[in-house]
């Protein structure tokens, strides 16, 4: 994934949200309102110097984009579900100025999330690396690894140091230990297999320029712009750029596991809704398309298979009986959703170490649903010991939630940690390139700095 900032107009204008800038009050600013404008812009003195048509149309700019207004995300794709109201910025702004309250109003529109406001941070640091050139590439060459040297070592040790992974030496063109735990480090934050050696991946994700990282940056901070901006303290969050779930409890992570997303030739929504119910020892009523597709092709290659996998017609489709060796696992948790994806469990418990797992046809597989759904029946006083004589029993049963859980499935690529660097994730679906093509002056270019897991993922069927 990579991505390049370009000038000229945004490849999806049809998807802006538009505010008529006639509808604000014409009357001239006052010097407080000027004041609150200019804290509230980052202009300081400069907005003495700016006339009012100008001030307000800096104000309106300001509120679309830390509202969420650029572009409407259900326009752009029809699986970004995720959006923030439509509003009339303009009534809104006429309407803060005659109550008096323009500050509080300006103040209201960026999110508040701890995670939004790092990232913004963060941004300014890739920003002022951007503006200055970037940072040195690696130069092509043949994996390197500890014990080798040469200039392509001093190149590498200088690169991580721009982006803050620090590899000190008394001997720079030395490949070292110390050098080995900076690459490691930075493998680790970039979805790519950790093994301390400079190979073709990691040459890959390091010559992503410090513009496209910006531009990336960017995508994730509009999309942090269409969430709620008071999310219910307990709710279950699954995250399909970095493949991951977690369950908040009074807005602290609770429980956090690793989740297998959609395919790229499938790839899981973004969507809010709740989780329903749990269900125990589900049967997995084999969907059309995947019957049609791969089920029915294998069994004519390879007669029998089917009954082999505890598959038959049942009411005139397919249907895996329920057990350890279901598609679905042991475990199901049922969401409302005109997607017709849910979260559930799996026999293939192996992928969840590949570094990007994108594997399914769109639902979310997890590592951990026994605790999942231990957290989510403990209001309704189901014991582990309880859970587990019910799983035994090898009965189908439905559990419905007394009180229904909040789930966002959201998309995240890049984050930032509790040291304020960043994690970067693949662009497995193409999304941040495909909004970013409907921002303005922001592309991204197909392809770039994609490493083998990711490949691996893209010809998983």
């Amino acid at each position: 994934m990579a991505l390049v900032l370009l000038s000229g107009p945004a490849a999806a204008a049809p998807a802006a949200v538009t505010t008529a800038p006639a509808a604000v009050a014409t009357a001239p600013l006052t010097g407080a309102e000027r004041s609150a404008l200019g804290g509230a812009l980052g202009l300081g003195d400069a907005v003495f110097s700016l006339d009012d048509a100008a001030l307000t149309a800096r104000a309106l700019s300001y509120a679309r984009t830390e509202g969420g207004q650029r572009v409407r995300p259900s326009r752009i794709d029809s699986r970004w579900t995720i959006e923030p109201p439509t509003r009339d910025l303009a009534a809104e702004l006429a309407a803060a100025r005659a109550a008096g309250r323009l500050a509080p109003w300006l103040a209201s529109f960026a999110p508040t999330a701890p995670a939004y406001r790092a990232l913004s941070e963060a941004r300014e640091r890739y920003a002022m690396t951007a503006a200055v050139g970037g940072w040195p590439s690696v130069p092509n060459g043949p994996s390197l690894r500890v014990g080798d040297r040469g200039d392509v070592v001093s190149a590498l040790r200088s690169r991580l140091a721009a982006e803050g992974y620090g590899a000190a030496s008394s001997d720079p063109m030395l490949f070292g230990t110390e050098l080995e735990d900076a690459l490691r480090e930075f493998q680790a934050r970039h979805a790519l297999g950790v093994d301390g050696v400079l190979g073709p991946a990691t040459r890959g994700a390091l010559n992503v320029s410090a513009a496209e990282r910006l531009a990336q940056i960017d995508a994730n901070l509009e999309r942090w712009r269409w969430m709620p901006r008071s999310p219910p303290g307990d709710r279950l969050e699954v995250d399909t750029g970095a493949q991951e779930a977690t369950l908040y409890k009074a807005d602290s992570p609770a429980l956090r596991m690793r989740v297998i997303v959609g395919s790229p030739k499938h790839p899981t929504p973004m969507f809010a809704s709740s989780v329903d119910a749990v269900i125990l020892n589900p049967p997995w009523n084999v969907p059309a398309s995947i019957a049609a597709n791969e089920l029915l092709p294998a069994e004519a290659r390879r007669p029998g298979l089917l009954a082999s996998m505890g598959i038959r017609w049942v009411d005139g489709h397919l249907q895996q009986r329920p057990g350890p060796k279901n598609s679905l696992g042991v475990i199901k948790f049922d969401v409302t959703s005109r997607f017709g994806v849910y979260l559930h469990d799996t026999p293939g418990k192996g992928l969840f170490v590949q570094p990007v797992r994108a594997f399914s046809h769109g639902c979310m597989r997890l590592e951990q649903p026994r605790d999942l759904a231990l957290a989510l029946l403990a209001p309704q006083a189901w014991a582990p010991a309880s859970l587990d004589e019910a799983i035994a029993a090898g009965v189908t049963r439905r559990i419905n939630l007394q009180r229904r859980v909040p789930l966002y499935v959201v998309h995240w690529t890049v984050r930032a940690e509790a040291d304020g660097r960043l994690s970067f994730r693949p662009d497995i679906y193409g999304w941040d390139r495909k909004l970013a093509a409907a921002l303005p002056k922001v592309t991204i270019a197909q392809g770039q700095g994609v490493d083998r897991a990711t490949r691996q993922a893209r010809r998983h069927v």
